[in-house]
């Protein structure tokens, strides 16, 4: 004799599938924490603010329209920690920060300095005559 598993589910398995759906759906509303929040916005604008960053507009300008239209007070080392912290995960993700103009990977120099990278890409520290060691 088979038994159809599909149709014959345990008491103790409907149950348990309930508590599940259940939770879903507690969670689906939860929301969340203000930290959270402030994350989940940094995550999404991230492109368009190292775009900004990248087109020379002071860090702290950058800072406050992103506390003004999050409603959030992120301060500036919380925002380099965040920025840091996204452009390592995305370099991780093979996600890298892009040139807005051509497509082609930045390259993070120093603080908030890109450069484009490639074949093409300008030299971007030539070396100068004086700092060539003399034999």
């Amino acid at each position: 004799m088979t038994i159809n598993t599909e149709s014959h589910i345990s008491a103790t398995d409907k149950a348990t599938l309930d508590l599940q759906e259940k939770l879903d759906r507690l969670l689906a509303k939860a929301k969340l924490s203000k930290r959270e929040q402030v994350q989940k916005n940094f995550r999404g604008l991230f492109p368009k603010l190292e775009e900004h960053i990248w087109q020379g507009k002071p860090l702290k300008e950058v800072l406050a329209a992103f506390n003004t239209l999050t409603q959030s007070n992120a301060c500036l080392r919380t925002f380099n920690d965040m920025l840091a912290k996204e452009r390592e995960r995305r370099s991780k993700a093979d996600d890298p920060v892009r040139c807005h103009a051509c497509g082609k990977p930045l390259e993070v120099r120093a603080a908030d300095e890109f450069t484009a990278t490639g074949s093409d890409a300008p030299e971007s520290n030539p070396p100068s005559s004086n700092s060539l060691e003399q034999e």
